[in-house]
């Protein structure tokens, strides 16, 4: 026998290659079986994915009852709904117009309320002592 061998396996160049190999072939079993590790203990990011998967569900069951809502009410009820959204909106843009171009009456509301809320709350305090 040669001074390189080592019996049946070899030279001590396979033996060597051979741990090698069997070395990388645990390190890509190793690194993979973190990697699992790593993607259970994300709690942060598998909460983030689930999240968004229930948005996406809600949203779309949202659209789908829009839809059977817009499908099943009648035409004139829809246009009454359009029209007071309409009416609620003029009526509001009107309103803060008012307030804008003559704010002494809310000046005065709100003066008054101040007063009435200070006057309450000193009688209250005055009851408890």
């Amino acid at each position: 026998m040669s001074k390189n061998s080592h019996g049946p396996e070899g030279s001590d160049d396979n033996t060597v290659a051979g741990a090698r190999h069997r070395v990388e072939e645990a390190r890509e079993r190793l690194g993979d079986s973190v990697g699992q590790l790593a993607a259970k203990a994300d709690v942060k990011g598998r909460t983030q994915e689930k999240a968004a998967e229930v948005r996406d569900q809600v949203v779309e069951v949202g659209q789908q009852v829009r839809d059977q809502i817009k499908e099943h009410t009648p035409e004139r009820v829809r246009d009454a709904a359009t029209r007071a959204a309409v009416t609620g909106k003029e009526v509001a843009t009107k309103a803060a117009g008012t307030g804008r171009a003559n704010p002494r009456p809310l000046l005065v509301a709100g003066g008054v309320a101040v007063v009435v809320l200070a006057v309450a709350r000193a009688r209250r305090r005055s009851r408890r002592s």
